[in-house]
């Protein structure tokens, strides 16, 4: 099965379920939304479409990339194009199988369903996951559920290696009108790419290292991984077993020939320092004097939005800041004057356990490549009334010492859950509408609904206890402060 000639890629259209070929799809033939049970998966499948174009056809500036954007490439270029790098996406080459290590040893085979995210793990749960989800995948599956545990998930365990951006990181796509222009939009061009990674004429005839392997126990500088080599990164050493003749993928449900388990073993190896994925943010701290960059990810239960401004602005002070995405500063040099769609998606895990899965959809009103301080400060918004809420609900539950006795009862969890819920499709609107050259008024309105939703969710959580005498001063302690927190919220001239 290979990537680029066969029928693997799963879109639905007006109803129809079908897959095609990446040539169809580059070349306008095909087209239609992928499809596929898992959200994760769906994502992955388009970041490795990506990865694939970017790999074969990166374009040389911004004006051949709009062309590729705007009009479909020719079947005569594509075939041309892609004929050198076909055994790159072999999946079952003799010697060089896609993703994979040729003579992994193991003592006995793994289950494909640990090659699929919080499937095998014990958060595995009948109504998120349904029953042999990962019994067998057909070569399409195989290969998005391969990419993405290289590049997505966190490691198998001790002794396997993660991904380059460490172990579950937050991944920002563009959305475009329809799936080719989507693939397009998050593809470098040379330009942007060299910007991004000073080594990339240096390094833009790498191989994979599944073609061209790393040793045993070796150190690798960030800064020698070229662009090909880094998207395609395998960390580990798995190898499919033989496919079987013919079989009912349990992830797709097609009729193709499947696999039921995969060989794995320990590598390791150390890469050192931050390879900038084109796909991710970089957040880094100055501490004595050394520069420590990491990739955002999903730490807590606290929804998307909230890490959206380090996603799509750049910011620096002496001691932190944070890098937008190579394709979102490439898209500030076409886009700076349309609105935008960006999907944003990863996984939150505990270890190697996968705790939650992301992968949600953000509009930006007109004018997002300019103004960034607004998105900032919608965002900034949103998380300081939820800090005054837990604010004044821990002095509720503590009190002052030696002052005021608290009540005991530590009503801040459900409180900033009740708030996230409330407040999620009101930051989807403010990013979405807001006039970006004129935010005030718009900026004031928003404060003035987070003021009233952070008022009603104290008084629900508190009215149970308003008539226990014990618990009157520290009620009143805590919607004092809340008062002036929220006074301090109120913007200079505002009259909510």
């Amino acid at each position: 099965m290979n990537l680029l000639t066969d029928a693997w890629i799963p879109i639905q259209q007006q109803g129809s379920y079908q897959k095609i070929t990446l040539q169809q799809l580059l070349c306008g033939e095909q087209s239609g939304e992928l499809c596929l049970p898992r959200d994760d998966m769906e994502l992955a499948c388009l970041q490795l479409l990506c990865a694939i174009t970017q790999v074969l056809f990166t374009p040389k500036n911004k004006k051949e990339l709009g062309q590729y954007i705007q009009q479909p490439m020719t079947a005569q270029d594509y075939v041309e194009i892609s004929r050198e790098k076909m055994s790159w996406f072999d999946l079952n080459h003799a010697k060089t199988p896609f993703m994979q290590i040729r003579g992994v040893k193991s003592t006995q085979p793994t289950g494909m369903d640990k090659l699929l995210a919080g499937v095998a793990d014990g958060t595995n749960k009948a109504f998120v996951n349904p029953q042999g989800l990962g019994e067998v995948l057909c070569g399409g599956c195989a290969a998005i559920a391969l990419f993405n545990a290289a590049n997505n998930c966190p490691s198998m365990g001790g002794g396997f290696k993660g991904s380059l951006r460490g172990s579950t990181p937050i991944t920002i796509l563009i959305r475009g009108k329809e799936l080719r222009q989507t693939i397009w939009l998050n593809v470098l061009t040379e330009e942007t790419a060299e910007a991004a990674m000073p080594w990339y004429q240096n390094t833009k005839d790498q191989l994979p290292n599944y073609l061209d392997t790393v040793k045993a126990d070796v150190k690798i500088a960030a800064s020698t991984i070229g662009l090909n080599r880094g998207l395609l990164w395998q960390p580990a050493h798995f190898e499919l077993l033989p496919p079987k003749a013919s079989g009912c993928c349990s992830c797709c449900g097609c009729i193709e020939p499947v696999y039921d388990g995969f060989n794995k073993a320990k590598f390791n190896y150390t890469v050192e320092g931050v390879w900038p994925h084109p796909l991710s943010a970089r957040i880094f701290t100055v501490k004595k004097g050394e520069k420590e960059e990491k990739f955002p990810s999903f730490t807590t239960t606290a929804p998307t939005w909230t890490h959206l401004s380090r996603l799509v602005v750049d910011q620096q002070t002496d001691k932190e800041g944070q890098q937008t995405a190579p394709v979102i500063q490439q898209a500030r040099t076409f886009m700076a004057s349309d609105k935008i769609q960006l999907i944003v998606g990863g996984y939150r895990n505990n270890q190697a356990t996968i705790l939650e899965r992301r992968h949600e959809l953000f509009s930006l009103a007109q004018g997002w490549a300019t103004h960034g301080e607004v998105i900032h400060q919608i965002i900034a918004a949103g998380l300081a009334y939820k800090t005054a809420l837990r604010k004044a609900l821990y002095l509720f539950a503590v009190g002052i010492k030696d002052k005021v006795h608290g009540s005991g009862i530590n009503l801040c969890e459900p409180a900033e859950t009740n708030y996230y819920q409330q407040t999620e499709n009101l930051l989807h609107y403010s990013l979405a509408s807001v006039d970006y050259a004129a935010p005030s008024a718009a900026l004031n309105a928003q404060n003035g609904k987070l003021k009233a939703m952070v008022t009603a969710l104290f008084e629900q959580a508190t009215e149970p206890y308003r008539q226990e005498p014990k618990m009157l001063k520290a009620l009143a302690l805590a919607r004092r402060s809340l008062n002036k927190s929220l006074q301090e919220l109120k913007p200079e001239g505002a009259n909510t």
